[in-house]
């Protein structure tokens, strides 16, 4: 492009700034649409959900799973879940409650699940007495049995009288919860296990397993609406940096790189300040004034804006020169 563009005429000066004016102000509009259209199809797709109108694939991973550990989830509207947790309170849960109230805590998801463990002792330790050998009616003769262990121990000090047995349990459980939510939707599932430990030392460090328990059902009932994102339409003030690469189509300066810092922001419009170098002359340092675009995709800013406005050189015969940015976020 020729060194004296935009250099003699006015109007070429107009046509560039109304460009990137309407530029910035075609992508802030497109942006809000885009964002609606988004939130409208999220909104459909949660109320088709929320009716039980699944995909097989859906479907699937709503079900009982007890292979995987998966509970049986349903998604409700968060009126129905209030409901379902306040008709199975008890007496039990009354201190519980009152410390949910107390920290306005939301409710999210209820969940209840059974397990059933079976375990085989084999060995252990025993100890046998009898109290006077050739004694008739029969010697009184204790027993006592513990696992290796420790976790159940069986004491019968007179074999011959019934009833009088103890067992005593001494046993630790683990368990692991994993929620999982579909990046695209509204569905969740709960996976559950439980696992039967020897803990370690004083019970604080890892433990060591020693059995699984099968799960037999669980039910896993939530909410999860979706939530719209703040309106991006909103004025917001203060700095956000950003690394730069820019041209003021110069043929002996074709690119300069440097740090812009955000001054204000409407939407996915920018005003920004900055200054930026082709590192070999002062003609091609100097300060920037930025209108700029950050465009986004399904509401999620990409970290990079489009800018135009112009740069003003520390020296040269023209100390204001326009200038296109492509900027990446460093925040």
């Amino acid at each position: 492009m020729s060194s004296t563009f935009l250099s003699s005429s006015p109007l070429r000066w107009a046509g560039f700034s109304s460009l990137m004016v309407g530029a910035a102000l075609g992508g802030a509009y497109l942006d809000r649409h885009f964002a609606d259209a988004e939130w409208a199809r999220r909104s459909a797709e949660y109320q088709r959900q929320l009716r039980g109108d699944l995909t097989a694939q859906e479907q699937r991973m709503q079900a009982l799973n007890t292979e995987l550990g998966l509970a049986r989830s349903q998604l409700v509207s968060q009126g129905d879940l209030d409901r379902k947790y306040q008709a199975a309170l008890q007496d039990k849960d009354k201190a519980f409650e009152a410390f949910r109230q107390e920290q306005a805590l939301v409710l999210q998801s209820v969940s209840d699940a059974r397990f059933q463990l079976q375990q085989r002792l084999q060995t252990g330790s025993e100890v046998a007495q009898a109290s006077a050998p050739m004694a008739s009616p029969p010697p009184v003769i204790s027993y006592q049995y513990t696992d290796k262990e420790g976790r159940f121990s069986l004491r019968d000090p007179n074999i011959w009288v019934e009833g009088d047995e103890r067992v005593d349990f001494h046993q630790s459980f683990r368990v692991e919860g994993t929620v999982l939510a579909q990046a695209d939707g509204s569905l969740m599932t709960e996976r559950v296990q439980l696992f039967e430990v020897a803990p370690q030392g004083d019970g604080q460090g890892p433990s060591r397993t020693l059995a699984s328990a099968r799960m037999v059902d669980a039910h896993f009932t939530y909410a999860h609406a979706p939530l719209r994102e703040p309106s991006r339409a909103n004025w917001r003030w203060g700095p956000g940096w950003s690394a730069t690469v820019g041209t003021s189509f110069r043929p002996d300066s074709p690119l300069r790189a440097g740090v812009s810092a955000n001054l204000v922001r409407w939407s996915a419009v920018g005003l920004s300040a900055g200054v930026s170098s082709d590192f070999r002359a002062l003609q091609g340092s100097g300060g920037d004034l930025l209108l700029s675009y950050a465009p986004s995709l399904h509401g999620r800013a990409l970290g990079v804006s489009l800018g135009g406005g112009v740069h003003l050189p520390l020296a040269g015969p023209r100390r204001v020169l326009p200038t296109f940015t492509l900027s990446f976020s460093l925040d």
